[in-house]
């Protein structure tokens, strides 16, 4: 669901670098510094977005639960020095139409983004290395969508 990916990619866009930025691989501590307090931040405002959705009986409502998630993405960005455009947006199409059956589908993709970043944020608590933090969210992560 294309209107949801920065939500659900929080942690992963706070960090989006220009290509010449990414060639530059960062040491797993570093990685690790960096992203704990973005998972520490993100996984509450993760939660609140979803139970702001389960709550929301119409499109009016998921748009102002989707802000949730955008006013967090652009505080950790800006706390992070990362200039204001380059912080991604969610955008709702003009044809979405927010009934029961989007209502499920999107609860279900916020709850693996969840599970996902949780499994992260325990990873990295955990791991000392690349090799461990592999091993790690290999057990815990959920498995891909199919």
């Amino acid at each position: 669901m294309k209107y949801l990916l920065p939500i659900l990619l929080l942690p992963s866009l706070a960090f989006a670098e220009p290509p010449e930025e990414q060639m530059k691989a960062p040491s797993f501590e570093q990685y690790k510094s960096t992203m704990q307090p973005v998972l520490q931040d993100s996984l509450p405002a993760i939660k609140e977005t979803r139970a702001c959705m389960n709550k929301a009986s119409s499109k009016e409502e998921f748009v102002k639960c989707v802000k949730i998630m955008e006013d967090k993405a652009r505080a950790t960005r800006n706390k992070m020095g990362i200039p204001e455009d380059k912080t991604p947006t969610a955008k709702v199409s003009d044809d979405f139409e927010w009934n029961a059956q989007t209502k499920e589908s999107v609860l279900k993709d916020v709850d693996r983004s969840i599970q996902y970043n949780s499994a992260l944020q325990e990873c990295l608590g955990k791991s000392n290395t690349g090799e461990e933090m592999g091993n790690c969210m290999g057990s815990k992560a959920p498995a891909p969508k199919e």
